[in-house]
């Protein structure tokens, strides 16, 4: 890079204002979290952070992030949603009015807007709002909703990954969502008008993992501006790293939902006779309370009061059906020394395995998964080995959040420089 350039970049930098648009504005899933980090992150950089949320309250109510949140206040879609709730989540018109007026307004050259989450509450709307600022726009690949209308190439009726191309023949005749056949349907419905609003259109993706990249490449051939990996950055969530060899308890950390496995883990856990605390809500939470007595439900927790939940836990368990493209949970865990138990589908799962700091297993199969968790139960060798390598493990696989946040700025800043050029060409 020549001075004169890297001079440019500095400046642009310096005077960028980044606007982040996520469904929600509290951190209640990964990829919300990760909104939440890069917008604090921006923020101590000393930028102008403006953050839109199609529904619920911000996590910062007094404002103390020095973040500018704007709330929608639109209805996000949930396992309960009737037909009516559903029909705008197809196209969410009070959406695209909300971001046309905010860039119509506020809009600078300088301006980089970042696209988190928006299946659940902004809609394929959002990619239409967008579209007049396209060549700033950044859209974070957290799942497929991009491509497949399941969002994550997955069979949960056959518990097999999908060979489908999306929203082909074959595609729509294949039962392959959660919950029945509307819902199949209203999810292909919608993979349409996300794929029609995209047309012509050439964002800037942010993959989580490399292994991602084959799949977006496949579906969207000559629809992308910019293709990068940056996968989620992570940090120790307590001081002091964990004694795994001397606890007995096990611990499962995410959204309690039929892709998370959930309910995997707490059949591995009673097969195996061990102990499973599990952190987080979500639909599945009452029925796996009334099936798992002996399972201890936490509800969410902060950050620190996961840390200190790692603190009792002999290993995190990992137990998504649909392939796992990065756990923030899981890295978070390898940060504080606590080894990992993790679907051999996950993305994660070879380099781990390869680094010694995990045990994969085919979560799918409940035998499997239990003997698994019998052998690190007892094992106080085996599991002091792994919480030994947690650590430098996961310095390998994962960014700390400030070299993430200098790799996203500095992709920023390429994509100013280069629509600066563009608009002085003739």
């Amino acid at each position: 890079m020549s001075s004169r350039t890297g001079r440019r970049r500095t400046a642009r930098v310096q005077a960028m204002r980044v606007v982040i648009l996520s469904d929600v504005g509290s951190a209640r899933g990964g990829a919300e979290r990760i909104a939440l980090l890069m917008a604090t992150l921006l923020v101590k950089r000393g930028l102008t952070v403006d953050f839109i949320v199609g529904d619920i309250t911000p996590d910062d109510p007094d404002g103390a992030l020095g973040i500018r949140f704007h709330v929608i206040g639109v209805e996000p879609i949930h396992p309960a949603s009737t037909m009516k709730a559903l029909l705008p989540a197809l196209y969410h018109f009070r959406v695209l009015k909300f971001v046309s007026k905010f860039i119509g307004e506020t809009d600078t050259p300088w301006t980089v807007y970042h696209l988190h989450s928006w299946s659940k509450a902004l809609s394929p709307s959002v990619f239409s709002a967008l579209r007049p600022v396209q060549s700033r726009v950044f859209v974070h690949i957290h799942d497929f909703f991009v491509t497949c209308p399941n969002g994550n190439y997955f069979n949960f009726q056959s518990n097999a990954n999908c060979g489908q191309r999306a929203l082909t023949l074959n595609c729509m005749r294949t039962a392959c969502s959660k919950r029945n056949s509307l819902d199949k349907a209203w999810r292909t419905i919608r993979g349409f008008v996300v794929r029609h609003v995209q047309r012509g259109d050439a964002f800037r993706l942010m993959l989580i993992h490399e292994r991602m990249r084959s799949a977006i490449e496949a579906e969207k051939a000559g629809a992308i501006r910019s293709l990068q990996t940056h996968r989620n950055p992570s940090e120790p969530l307590r001081s002091e790293p964990v004694d795994a060899a001397g606890q007995n308890g096990f611990i499962f950390v995410g959204r309690l939902s039929l892709e998370k496995g959930p309910d995997l883990a707490c059949e591995a856990a009673r097969l195996a006779g061990v102990e499973l605390t599990v952190v987080g809500e979500g639909e599945m939470r009452a029925a796996l309370e009334r099936r798992y007595p002996q399972v201890r439900f936490v509800g969410w927790k902060s950050r620190s009061e996961i840390g200190e939940l790692f603190g009792s836990a002999r290993a995190l368990l990992v137990s998504s059906r649909a392939p796992e493209p990065h756990s923030l949970a899981c890295v978070e865990a390898l940060r504080c020394g606590l080894p990992v138990i993790i679907a051999e589908s996950a993305y994660l799962a070879p380099e781990l395995v390869a680094l010694g700091c995990a045990l994969s297993t085919n979560v799918l199969d409940h035998e499997q998964f239990a003997s698994v968790l019998a052998r690190a139960g007892y094992d106080d060798s085996l599991v002091a080995q792994m919480s030994q390598r947690a650590i430098t493990a996961s310095r390998y696989i994962a960014p700390t959040p400030e070299e993430w946040i200098d790799r996203i700025l500095n992709e920023y800043a390429d994509a100013l420089l280069s629509d600066l050029a563009d608009t002085r060409q003739p």
